[in-house]
């Protein structure tokens, strides 16, 4: 067994051999259960149970994942909902307020109009009156 692994050895550091060094310890040892064909000699694949097992945990932790994330999603929809409706809300208050803000302005002007024209009506009155004072003061009347 050694010989024909010296010499198989031989052959594959001088380029002669196209085999792997798997292929090699094939040959010489023979395949062993558990020996995993492609991935050479490792650790053992997980037990059919194991890997039941593990799947199963696996779905019951991605279930509760996705659960998690629509119960989020739902209350970050709300949150907006609720967002939304105090936004309309406060425009609406908004456009209220403008509104009495126009109405208010309005009135101010009116206001300011009949006070400016109710001064001229007074400058007029009173001007005739201070006239014939003046001239009563003087003497003249």
């Amino acid at each position: 067994m050694q010989n024909n692994m010296i010499d198989l050895k031989a052959l594959y550091t001088s380029g002669e051999s196209s085999m792997t060094i798997d292929e090699i310890v094939n040959v010489v040892l023979g395949t062993k259960l558990g020996y995993i064909k492609g991935l050479g000699y490792g650790p053992k694949p997980n037990t059919t149970r194991a890997t039941q097992r593990r799947t199963a945990e696996l779905e019951d932790s991605l279930k509760k994942a996705k659960q998690e994330a629509a119960r989020a999603q739902n209350e970050l929809q709300n949150r907006l909902n609720t967002a939304e409706t105090v936004v309309e809300s406060q425009q609406s208050q908004i456009q209220d307020q403008q509104s009495q803000i126009k109405a208010l302005n309005f009135q101010l002007n009116t206001i300011a109009a009949h006070q400016e024209e109710m001064l001229k009506k007074m400058q007029l009155l009173v001007s005739p009156s201070l006239s014939r004072l003046e001239l009563r003061s003087n003497g003249n009347l």
